[in-house]
Order: structure tokens, then C-alpha cells, then sequence
């Protein structure tokens, strides 16, 4: 779904930045339209604009509304199958069951996650006694079957393919981080993108709607358990899974959103309510503000720095000695001041004044700080075609890297937006295999920080030699945005 998406935006609007932007904006704009009609015809005009003003102070749906995902277009479908189950609830007829199937078929095509809708839906009829006849409902497994016909492009694609989209994300989920490492930054993550005092609000709404809760067929009891019941489900995956990211709460409070549209019209007065908006608004604009804000010039002095390579710093003429004292201090630090003052103890005033600059440049952690990862990327896809163009390869047939995003970002910026590899997500690579990297033209690419060990592990992977073209190094006034090493691909 996101790849027809991305190609109707830019068929109509052009293979750039600007076009996806404005998709995305447009997307996210459709996500809240459909909200806000849902509710609308649920609970009201008034409900509804409650509804609109939770979520335009939300930051996930204003700052993240400039990024298209494929989350975007699962939203649409989701909310419409959400609103289309309360209507069968209300008005049982099978005919909605069967655009239940429609829109949770696109929704599956769009995100997998889309099969949670199903399983929300079962355990809502499961819970109540009175819808407990309607598992029994064979237009329920219609709709399933349509769903699934809708769904099978990306059955028969994974046919194909040795099953390898569903085996990435079970691994995903499933392993690869200890016990509960994730699950804190996952929680603070879903709070602060949705406002903290929604989630607060939320809590309090799902207990003021207590006692609709036990009635099956009311929208609040369908509300409640669709939308909290993945945020329960992320929650427990954030225990052992590799990525929880916090964005995957984001059914739980559009579920919010719709509850407290009305409860908030009955629990307050008009001036508590426009206090209670007014502060929503105002917490996602100093959020947002103070996001952007230390994106395009930092706030405070926060930045990993840990040396790791050393062949970049010999390459560069440090003296052995000199390496052998940053090697005895391989640690982590936090700001360059703090490494700053580190480096003072560990070298002499001489080496200090020589290489200092050169050593904390090498040890900057650019890649840590998520924020820069959105700045100045046509100014280096510029760069590298410039570098490129010098060493007479104006035009490469692929770009790996160690992690596809890297690979990924420099492929759009790049006129001939050569085919991305990654190493270290191989299943990534359908359209790039290794054996026609390895015969066609193109480059590596590392970021200085961790080329070191990037180069090592594409000569495992690909063992074949690499020619250095040199380096690219994006600025933002004074502060360094990345710095990349290029190297040719030599078959």
C-alpha cells in the first residue's frame, strides 16, 4: 500500500522531497477528517470538534504528520473498520461486516498489524455473553475471506520469497533484546508523542465510561477494547522484542481521542474545557517547539563520543603513541565537554592543540542523535555526487551500507538514486543481491564514527577490496550535520 502511495504522489507531483511531504500531510489530514466524521455521527458536532482539537494537540499527528509511513495509510483503514464494527453493533446487518472485511483487507495491506483489528474484534464479542452467538456469524468469516482475497498480492509475493516479510517481523518481535529493556523507553516514548495529558485524560475517560463498558454493543465497549487492547499487546512485545517503537500506541489514543470528544462535554464546563484544550495545545506546541528547536540548533550540550575508529586517526598522521593512549581509554561519553576535559588528561598540551579537533570529530556519535537524521540531506546527496562525479563514477548502480537507512536516504538525494544495500539487514536486499553488487558499479559508505568496524563487516560479507574517493562532511553553520567515508566497490 505505501509503495502504490508513494508512486501516486510522485507520478502527480514529482520524485521530490516536497511531493511526499505534502502527501504526508495530506494523509494525516485524512486520518483525523475520517475521526472526526466517525465521531461526528457517533456523539455529535460538538464531540467531534472536542475530538479534532485532542488530536491537532497531539504531536504525533502535527511535527510527525511531515513523515510518510506506512502507518498513515493503515490509520485510514483502521478508523473506518473501527466505526464500520460500532455500526453493526448499533445496527446489526451483515452488509457491514462485509466493509469491515474491505476496509481491514486494505488496512492489512497496508500494515500486518491490521490482523490485531481481527483478533480486538473476537475478543470483543468473546468478553459479552450477548455478542458471544455472533462468533458463530458466518458473514464474520466473509468478511474474513474478503480481507484475506484482498490480502493475497502480498501472500503470493512472500510465496515467492521463501516467506521472508513474515519471518523479519516474527524475529522482530519476538527476540533479540533482554527482558524489559525496551519497554521503558517505550512507554515514556507513546507519552510524550501523544502528550501526557491525554494519556492521563484517557485513563480517567475509560473509567467515566465504566459503566457502558458492560454493555456489548455500546461504542464505548468497542472503542475500549480495539484500541487498548494493542497498546496492551506492544506493551508485552517491548519485553523481549528488538524494536518497540513508540508510534505503534497510536490506536490507543486515537481510541482517546473519539471517548473523550464526548465524556469531556459532560464532565466539564465550557471555560474548564477550553482550559483543559488550551493546555493541550500548549503542551504540544512547547513539545514540538523545543523538538525542532534542538534539531536545527541543539539546546543544550548532549552528545555520545566514543572513539572506536582508530585507522581513520593513523590514516591522518597521529603518531603511534598517541593512538596507543586514546586506545588505553576506550570509554563512552556523554558532551564534548566532558570528553573535551577527558582528552586534556590524556594528552599533552602539544598533542591536545594538534589533535584534539581531529580525535573528538572521530569520536562524535552523529548517528545518536535521532533529530539530525532529518537535516541537510539534499546538501550531502549534492556532496557525494560531487565526489563522485571527481572520481569519474557520475553514475553508480548501487550504494551499501552497514545500515539500510544510510544506504536508503542517500539513494533518494543521488540524481540516478542508485539500488540501496544493507549488511546488516540482508532480507532488505531483494532488489540489490549481493552478487550483482558485486558485478555492477558502486559504493560503500560509512559513517566516520562507526567506518572502522562497518569496513570489516563488508569485507566479511562481500570480500572483495574497496578504493577510498574520500570523505563528505555536512555542516550546519559550525555544527557537524555527518561526515561520510566513500570507498569504490572494486570487482
Amino acid at each position: 500500500m505505501i509503495a502504490w502511495l508513494i508512486r501516486g504522489i510522485t507520478l502527480i507531483g514529482g520524485n521530490t522531497e516536497t511531493a511526499l511531504e505534502v502527501g504526508s500531510q495530506l494523509l494525516t489530514i485524512s486520518i483525523i477528517a475520517l475521526t472526526y466524521a466517525g465521531t461526528y455521527r457517533l456523539y455529535g458536532r460538538n464531540s467531534a470538534l472536542v475530538t479534532l482539537l485532542i488530536l491537532c494537540s497531539m504531536p504525533y499527528f502535527t511535527l510527525g504528520s511531515i513523515f510518510l509511513h506506512i502507518t498513515q495509510p493503515f490509520l485510514i483503514f483502521w478508523v473506518a473498520a473501527l466505526f464500520l464494527l460500532i455500526r453493526f453493533h448499533q445496527q446489526p446487518e451483515n452488509k457491514w461486516l462485509l466493509w469491515i472485511g474491505i476496509a481491514a483487507g486494505f488496512g492489512a495491506l497496508s500494515k500486518y498489524i491490521m490482523l490485531l483489528f481481527y483478533i480486538g474484534l473476537f475478543l470483543h464479542l468473546f468478553i459479552y455473553r450477548k455478542t458471544r452467538k455472533e462468533i458463530l456469524n458466518p458473514w464474520l468469516y466473509a468478511a474474513g475471506l474478503i480481507s484475506l482475497a484482498i490480502f493475497v498480492p502480498v501472500l503470493l509475493w512472500n510465496a515467492q520469497h521463501d516467506w521472508i516479510s513474515f519471518r523479519w517481523q516474527l524475529g522482530k518481535g519476538t527476540s533479540g533484546a533482554d527482558f524489559g529493556e525496551n519497554t521503558l523507553a517505550f512507554t515514556l516514548g507513546h507519552l510524550l508523542l501523544f502528550s501526557p495529558l491525554w494519556a492521563l485524560m484517557g485513563g480517567l475517560g475509560i473509567w467515566w465510561v465504566r459503566d457502558r463498558l458492560v454493555q456489548a454493543r455500546s461504542p464505548e465497549s468497542v472503542i475500549v477494547v480495539l484500541s487498548i487492547f494493542p497498546l496492551l499487546f506492544f506493551t508485552l512485545m517491548s519485553l523481549k522484542g528488538t524494536i518497540a517503537d513508540p508510534h505503534w500506541a497510536n490506536l490507543a489514543y486515537l481510541g482517546i481521542a473519539i471517548l473523550l470528544g464526548q465524556e469531556l462535554l459532560w464532565r466539564f464546563k465550557k471555560k474548564t474545557l477550553y482550559v483543559l484544550l488550551a493546555s493541550g495545545i500548549l503542551i504540544n506546541v512547547a513539545l514540538t517547539g523545543t523538538v525542532v528547536t534542538h534539531a536545527l540548533s541543539p539546546l543544550f550540550d548532549w552528545m555520545p563520543y566514543e572513539l572506536k575508529n582508530y585507522d581513520y586517526l593513523k590514516s591522518k598522521g597521529l603518531p603511534e603513541d598517541t593512538l596507543i593512549k586514546l586506545q588505553k581509554n576506550n570509554k563512552r561519553y556523554l558532551s564534548a565537554t566532558q570528553y573535551n576535559s577527558q582528552l586534556r588528561k590524556l594528552l599533552s598540551a602539544e598533542e591536545f592543540e594538534e589533535y584534539a579537533e581531529l580525535i573528538q570529530k572521530t569520536a562524535m556519535d552523529v548517528s545518536a542523535d535521532r533529530l539530525t537524521r532529518v537535516l541537510e540531506w539534499d546538501k550531502t546527496g549534492e556532496q557525494l555526487q560531487q565526489l563522485l562525479t571527481q572520481n569519474s563514477l557520475p553514475k553508480i548502480a548501487y550504494i551499501v551500507s552497514r545500515e539500510y537507512q544510510l544506504s536508503s536516504a542517500l539513494s533518494f538525494y543521488l540524481p540516478y538514486q542508485p539500488w540501496p544495500h544493507s549488511i546488516e539487514k540482508p532480507e532488505r536486499n531483494l532488489w540489490s543481491p549481493i552478487e550483482e553488487v558485486k558485478k555492477g558499479t558502486g559504493i560503500f559508505v560509512c559513517e566516520l564514527q562507526e567506518c572502522q568496524g562497518g569496513i570489516a563487516d563488508f569485507y566479511r560479507r562481500f570480500e572483495m577490496p574497496l578504493r577510498y574517493l574520500g570523505e563528505i562532511e555536512t555542516r550546519r553553520k559550525i555544527r557537524m550535520i555527518r561526515n561520510l567515508q566513500v570507498y569504490e566497490l572494486i570487482p
